[in-house]
């Protein structure tokens, strides 16, 4: 298991304080209601979904990313539920989320468990990097990274209304595969 705590004390695991881009763009489209953030690290997902009316549920390995994101979310005034729990044991409950965000994060045994955790109509916003992305940057290890269409095939059982794959210019170069999918 990688040490996130470590990486967020040294400074190694910065992560950006703006809301994926993704997320933004398709906001519009997305159910309001209740929100489930997977390795949310240090929130900045899940508070922009808290600062627009979302009730929020942000898990991390890490306590001191959860800390951190606790105190941005008190100190925008914003009420965020973090749960700092090792996600790989973490029992998603099932048909009560409208929206499931997952960035820059790759359990394929979880698939199954977020698309369960969706209610009726509810959808879930996926994007973490692919095996181009070893050519560009880390993570390289290619058992966190999606093979050709894989996030197509692991979510083709919900009605996916945006896809992409390949390599993107945004806050920094990144090859990811990016999916919105609903439940039906």
């Amino acid at each position: 298991m990688l040490d996130w705590n470590a990486k967020y004390t040294i400074g190694a695991y910065a992560s950006s304080k703006n809301p994926s881009r993704l997320l933004i763009e398709l906001f519009p489209l997305l159910p309001r209601g209740r929100a489930l953030d997977i390795a949310c690290g240090e929130g900045r997902n899940a508070i922009f979904l808290a600062k627009n009316g979302y009730n929020v549920d942000a898990i991390d390995i890490s306590d001191i990313a959860i800390e951190r994101g606790k105190k941005t979310a008190e100190k925008d005034g914003i009420k965020t539920n973090f749960i700092q729990a090792d996600i790989e044991n973490y029992q998603i409950p099932a048909e009560t989320y409208d929206l499931i965000v997952n960035f820059n994060y790759l359990q394929r045994t979880l698939i199954p468990a977020i698309k369960n955790g969706l209610k009726k109509n509810g959808v879930v916003l996926f994007e973490t990097f692919t095996l181009e992305q070893q050519a560009i940057w880390p993570p390289k290890n290619p058992e966190f990274l999606l093979k050709p269409n894989e996030l197509l095939k692991l979510f083709g059982d919900l009605h996916i209304f945006y896809y992409r794959e390949g390599i993107f210019e945004e806050e920094r170069r990144k090859a990811v595969a990016s999916l919105a999918g609903g439940k039906i």
